[in-house]
């Protein structure tokens, strides 16, 4: 019975297909044929205008979060040293009032007094040293009662804008020219202008190139097929199959 109305739970395994994949030599920010197509390291492609804009954007943000990261610091760090001065003020004051001259006998009343502040001393060390959710008015269901925790300082935004689909910082520098060779003939579709009927070919066999993995020389911005890549030993002897130019 239990595993019966858990089934709605259990992981399901599905084929998707060429329709539900970005095609090659398509933006991936525009999902349109990439125009003045680059890629960048992870092996992603984008229009060069497109992934630009992106980045200009990025750029700007991330200098808004730099900008109150540091003014949070300077808080911070304000904040730190006036509690260590009144710490410091505060402890001063205690041996203050409770200093006894060298030479001199306190008197009666002074010990008196002394016993006393040590006595109330150590019976409230034990209510001081409860946490908020060991009192007894803390209360997690009632939102006033509810235990406040310390607010966590903000971490450091990076240094350089992120890239649309991993995340890794990315640089105008990083992004590499790439040569799309588009087919002559169109593939029918049923919307006219969706992008859907340019294909692209391989640069060695004019094989169209849909999701298959394909391995791009960034030196000669030659696309392979990456199975005809590995027949005729690109990856082995390093050397463009189109160009004939050595690549590292």
């Amino acid at each position: 019975h239990e595993r019966r109305k858990c089934e709605f739970m259990r992981s399901e395994k599905a084929r998707l297909g060429k329709d539900a994949q970005l095609p090659f030599g398509h933006c991936a920010l525009s999902l349109q044929p990439a125009v003045d197509p680059v890629v960048t390291p992870s092996g992603h492609i984008y229009s060069r205008e497109a992934i630009l804009e992106h980045l200009v954007a990025k750029t700007a943000e991330l200098k808004r979060a730099r900008e109150a990261w540091e003014a949070e610091r300077v808080e911070a760090d304000r904040a730190a040293r006036a509690e260590a001065a009144r710490r410091d003020e505060a402890l001063r004051d205690e041996l203050e009032s409770s200093a006894v001259r060298v030479g001199e006998r306190p008197s009666k009343v002074a010990r008196t007094d002394l016993i006393v502040a040590e006595l109330s001393k150590t019976i409230a060390e034990p209510e001081t040293s409860l946490t908020s959710v060991d009192k007894p008015d803390a209360s997690f269901w009632l939102p006033e009662l509810a235990p406040s925790a310390a607010k966590a300082p903000a971490p450091e935004p990076p240094r350089r804008p992120p890239s649309p689909l991993t995340g890794a910082p990315l640089r105008v520098k990083d992004l590499a020219s790439i040569e799309l060779r588009r087919a002559e003939s169109a593939k029918a579709t049923g919307v006219a202008h969706d992008g859907a009927d340019v294909r692209f070919l391989c640069h060695v066999s004019n094989d169209e190139i849909t999701t298959q993995p394909a391995l791009f020389i960034r030196s000669t911005g030659c696309v392979v097929l990456q199975d005809v890549a590995d027949r005729l030993g690109v990856l082995r002897s390093r050397v463009c199959p189109i160009t004939s130019r050595k690549f590292k």
